[in-house]
C-alpha cells in the first residue's frame, strides 16, 4: 500500500470534479512564448533563422510531413487541443490504482499519448527541436498548473513544493545526448511558467548497482524482445524492471521563478518533510512512477502526486471528467500498513 490517504471525495475513480478545482483550461489557450521582451526578440530572431535554415535544410512536419515546418501550424493547433485541459488519469495506469478502486498515487496528464502529440514527443525524445520543445513545454505547464491549483501550493509555508522529474536512464542519455524531461522543464522555467509556491528539484538519479545486478539487467535486456526497452512489458514486467532503479540525491539543488519562494536557488540538505510532485514525461502502466514515489519517501519526502506531459490510454478504463487537480490535503498512512 502506498503512504498516501487521498481524500475520498477528490480521488474516487468515479467520482465527481472537486467543487473548488481551478477554472478548466480553455481550449487554444497557448502562453508558450517567453513573457520577457528580451526573450520574445530571441525567439523572433531564432524563428527567422530556422526560416533560413529551412531554405538550406529542408524539414517536414513530424506529424503530417508538410514542408518547411517540424511542426506545422495545423499541427501545432491540434497539439493545443489535445493538452487544453489536464485530467486526473491514475485509471489509465494499473500501477497507481487498486481493483477495488483505491488511489495508490494520484496522477494529471497534460493529454492522451495519441495522434499529433504522441508523433510531436516520439521526435523530439529522438532528436531534440527548439520548435517541438516550445510547444511540449507549454503543454507540460498547463499540467502542472492545473496539477498545483487546487493544493495551495503557493501559500505552502515549507519552502515551497518540489517538482522532481524522473530522470533519464544512463543508456537512454548516451543514446540521445540529452534528457528530454530536463530540458523541457528547463523551457518551462525559461518562459516563466513554474507554478507559484513549487521548485524544480533535481532530486533524483538512477541508483547505482553493484557488479551482480549490472549483469543481472544485462542479462535481462538481452533476453527480452525489446533488448532493455519496457516497450511491450506487462505491469508486473515494468515493476520488476524498474524496482530498486532510482535513489533520491543526498543534497539536492532547488531552482524556481525566484519569486517569494524561500528556497529558490539553494541546495536543499534534506528531503525530510518536503512535499513533491514527480514529474514525467510518459504514463504507461505507473511502475516508474511508483518506483520515484517510493525512492523520495525513502528519504523522508511526502509525494503528492504525479504530473506527465501525456498518458496511454486504458480503452476499458472508467472515464474521469474532472478536472486535472491534485488533494489539497495528502497525509501519509501509517508505516506498517498495506503492501
Amino acid at each position: 500500500m502506498h503512504p498516501l490517504r487521498p481524500d475520498r471525495q477528490c480521488l474516487s475513480p468515479r467520482g465527481a470534479p472537486p467543487p473548488h478545482g481551478p477554472e478548466p483550461i480553455a481550449a487554444g489557450r497557448h502562453a508558450g512564448r517567453p513573457a520577457h521582451p528580451a526573450l520574445r526578440l530571441l525567439d523572433g530572431v531564432g524563428a527567422a533563422a530556422k526560416d533560413l535554415l529551412g531554405l538550406l535544410v529542408p524539414v517536414d512536419c513530424v506529424a503530417c510531413g508538410a514542408p518547411d515546418r517540424e511542426l506545422c501550424a495545423v499541427c501545432a493547433r491540434q497539439v493545443r487541443g489535445l493538452t487544453a485541459r489536464p485530467a486526473r488519469v491514475e485509471d489509465h495506469a494499473p500501477a497507481l490504482i487498486e481493483a477495488s478502486g483505491r488511489v495508490l498515487l494520484p496522477a494529471v496528464s497534460a493529454g492522451p499519448y495519441r495522434n499529433e502529440l504522441s508523433l510531436a514527443l516520439l521526435a523530439f525524445k529522438r532528436h531534440g527541436s527548439a520548435v517541438l520543445a516550445a510547444e511540449l513545454a507549454a503543454a507540460l505547464a498547463r499540467a502542472l498548473a492545473a496539477a498545483a491549483g487546487s493544493a495551495g501550493l503557493g501559500t505552502a509555508a515549507d519552502g515551497g513544493v518540489l517538482l522532481v522529474p524522473v530522470p533519464t536512464s544512463g543508456a537512454a542519455f548516451l543514446r540521445r545526448g540529452f534528457d528530454p524531461l530536463q530540458v523541457l522543464l528547463a523551457r518551462v522555467r525559461r518562459d516563466g511558467r513554474i507554478p507559484p509556491g513549487t521548485l524544480w528539484a533535481e532530486a533524483l538519479a538512477p541508483r547505482r548497482r553493484g557488479p551482480r545486478e549490472r549483469l543481472a539487467a544485462v542479462l535481462r535486456a538481452v533476453a527480452s524482445p525489446g533488448g532493455g526497452s519496457q516497450k511491450g512489458l506487462g505491469r508486473s514486467q515494468r515493476r520488476a524492471r524498474v524496482s530498486g532503479s532510482l535513489a533520491a540525491r543526498g543534497r539536492v539543488r532547488v531552482r524556481g521563478q525566484g519569486a517569494r519562494v524561500p528556497d529558490a536557488g539553494r541546495t536543499v540538505p534534506s528531503l525530510q518533510g518536503r512535499r513533491c510532485l514527480v514529474v514525467d514525461d510518459v504514463l504507461t502502466t505507473g511502475a516508474t512512477a511508483r518506483e520515484a514515489a517510493r525512492a523520495l519517501e525513502a528519504a523522508g519526502a511526502v509525494v503528492l502526486g504525479l504530473v506527465a506531459l501525456a498518458h496511454v490510454p486504458l480503452p476499458d478504463a472508467g472515464a474521469r471528467r474532472s478536472a486535472g487537480t491534485l488533494p489539497a490535503d495528502t497525509q501519509r498512512e501509517d508505516a506498517n500498513g498495506g503492501e
